[in-house]
């Protein structure tokens, strides 16, 4: 069936309704950052959680099934931050690939202000205890993650999910600082933060120990807050879904250009800022 220039209402009322990414397979990581790097990452009004001992988490994943898009890969890494009361992750960045690429960054990008873009390759492999994930943009393997299964890298570290299976699956709280502007004929304007309440139910969580590089390129500095120890890992399968989104905080027109400084490069390539580029492969 064709699209219409025309879209019938009735269907156009669902549009990302009760959107969710089901049977995600792959990892999610935690670790310390660097204090000073993880704070100057992070714009204002929002703070660190712990600011003398920053979390950083990641994840990289196979979406087999969202229920708006083909399947698609997608990566993200970020830190554990709070505005106010309000705790959640701050993304410095995502990356998507395959075939429901474009909609999971448009619709993400869109709706959410989540910093998505587009990458070349994103690596999800596993052979018996051993594992491998990687982010590969424009040649550069922004971030590469080696595991190997049943232990986490410091004993003391434990998470809500351990134990879930498929008939006893477990479903934690969680949530996303993210930001949302306009884009002017003077710029960017209106921004504001926004809650993204976002849940997930694991399915199955097995323990690994996790090396985990971070590199940077022109267009995405994913190695611009080092990691000074990583916790642990796990590899999972998982649901994600979106349960609501909240404003909680209105940025005074004459703090939108600076607070952009911050997210501009999760969200933009250099590029934009240039009018000689050329790149032929």
């Amino acid at each position: 069936m064709q699209a219409s220039v025309f879209t019938p209402l009735d269907k156009l009322r669902g549009f990302m309704k009760d959107g969710s990414m089901n049977s995600q397979y792959g990892i999610q990581f935690f670790a310390i950052a660097d204090p000073e790097a993880a704070a100057r990452a992070l714009p204002p009004p929002l703070k660190l959680i712990n600011p003398e001992a920053p979390v950083y988490y990641g994840y990289i994943v196979n979406i087999r099934e969202p229920t708006f898009a083909p399947w698609y890969m997608e990566g993200g890494v970020g830190l554990m931050a709070r505005h106010g009361e309000t705790t959640g992750l701050y993304f410095l960045g995502l990356q998507l690939s395959g075939p429901g690429a474009l909609m999971g960054a448009f619709s993400g990008r869109e709706g959410s202000g989540l910093p998505k873009k587009l990458c070349e390759r994103i690596l999800v492999e596993r052979e018996g205890n051993w594992g491998h994930c990687m982010i590969q943009r424009k040649g550069v393997p922004l971030v590469n993650v080696t595991l190997r299964m049943g232990r986490y890298n410091d004993p003391g570290f434990s998470t809500e999910q351990e134990g879930c299976t498929r008939k006893n699956p477990i479903t934690t709280e969680g949530g996303c600082l993210l930001h949302k502007y306009q884009i002017g004929t003077d710029g960017f304007e209106n921004m504001h933060i926004l809650l993204y309440d976002s849940p997930t139910t694991f399915y199955s969580w097995e323990p690994a120990e996790a090396e985990v590089t971070l590199c940077s390129s022109r267009d995405d500095p994913w190695g611009e807050v080092p990691i000074t120890r990583v916790l642990g890992a796990g590899w999972m399968v998982s649901d994600n879904f979106v349960r609501g989104q909240h404003k909680l905080y209105q940025y005074p027109a004459n703090e939108t250009m600076p607070t952009m400084q911050y997210l501009f490069s999760g969200r933009y390539d250099q590029c934009t800022l240039a009018h000689d580029h050329q790149r032929y492969e």
